[in-house]
């Protein structure tokens, strides 16, 4: 299975729509906060995949406690934690995914696998470029690639 995450697209439709179509072939797509509605314009893209997401803290649901700020999802027999902002985790996983910062960061503990996408909000912001994950279940390991908004990967491992 084939997984896109993405994070922060704060209403940057060109973006996302570039990393959508560059990424067709995915099974899943999983958007992690602010802005996570901006999914919503590309049903077309999305058709026959699962989605998955969480909202930002500036939701107003989020806020007020309406729309969970955490989701538990099992891929291939793995628990795969979802949240905007790492504070919000109180599960236990085998990996982590978040974004909020819009830095992207790939760690792996002795609790998991923590990963952030990046953003998606302009081609640079705050000195670094938008950016991306693809991740994919191997026999057991979670293989990850990093790719700006070029769709050219930077950062590759299997954990």
């Amino acid at each position: 299975m084939n997984i896109l995450v993405i994070s922060d697209t704060h209403g940057n439709m060109d973006l996302l729509s570039s990393v959508l179509e560059a990424n067709i072939d995915c099974d899943m797509v999983i958007h992690l906060g602010d802005n996570y509605e901006d999914l919503d314009t590309f049903t077309s893209l999305l058709n026959g995949k699962e989605n998955f997401k969480v909202p930002g803290i500036f939701h107003p649901q989020y806020k007020s406690g309406k729309l969970e700020a955490e989701k538990l999802v099992e891929v291939e027999g793995k628990k795969v934690l979802l949240v905007h902002s790492r504070r919000d985790i109180t599960q236990i996983a085998d990996i982590y995914l978040f974004g909020h910062s819009h830095e992207w960061e790939l760690r792996n503990s002795k609790n998991g696998i923590f990963l952030n996408p990046g953003h998606l909000r302009m081609s640079e912001e705050k000195g670094r470029e938008a950016s991306y994950a693809l991740l994919k279940i191997l026999e057991g390991n979670f293989h990850i690639k990093l790719l700006d908004y070029e769709h050219k990967i930077f950062l590759e491992a299997t954990l």
